[in-house]
């Protein structure tokens, strides 16, 4: 399932109501016609889709690229919007991600509020973390969207958004 089809169906399925915690909406039916789908509130709650992607999370700490890569299925993608480009298979994700890690001193996700609906996860974070050769910690708010593998025990996609600027300069903490 693609990302534009997945949100185009959460937005039907949402029928003009909030869609779990970040609000996913469209104007339209009343919310009352809302049908009742799986959310996880202010929270995340262990589930199929939320508890991996809460332990990937959790793992970043670890700044191990073997670690990470291990949640990709063989053919996954990984993306980082605003920048170019869908990297393309675990071993070239593991390669992007240790590239990443190279840089960094520390680093820790930060889950504020997540929904799941059925192999999609969608959570908005806090990465905190400080570059090698930096003064001063980064803290930058990011909306992640976590596509699972039928069984929910891997990623078959990864996208995350975020503003360019605010993740090479971040705030001075």
């Amino acid at each position: 399932m693609d990302i534009r089809s997945t949100r185009r169906g959460l937005f039907r399925a949402a029928g003009g109501a909030s869609l779990g915690a970040i609000g996913l909406a469209t104007a339209g039916a009343p919310a009352s016609a809302a049908p009742s789908l799986p959310e996880t509130g202010g929270a995340l709650e262990p589930g199929q889709g939320t508890a991996l992607v809460q332990r990937f999370c959790a793992v970043w700490s670890n700044l191990d690229a073997a670690e990470l890569a291990a949640f990709f299925a063989e053919d996954a993608t990984y993306q980082n919007i605003p920048l170019p480009g869908v990297i393309t298979g675990r071993d070239a994700i593991q390669q992007a991600l240790a590239e990443q890690i190279r840089i960094l001193q520390y680093t820790t996700l930060n889950i504020q509020k997540a929904v799941s609906w059925r192999n999609t996860v969608i959570a908005t974070r806090i990465d905190s973390y400080r570059y090698t050769n930096a003064d001063h910690d980064v803290d930058l708010p990011i909306v992640g969207v976590f596509e699972l593998t039928p069984d929910f025990r891997q990623f078959t996609s990864w996208v995350d958004y975020f503003d360019l600027g605010q993740s090479e300069f971040g705030t001075a903490t």
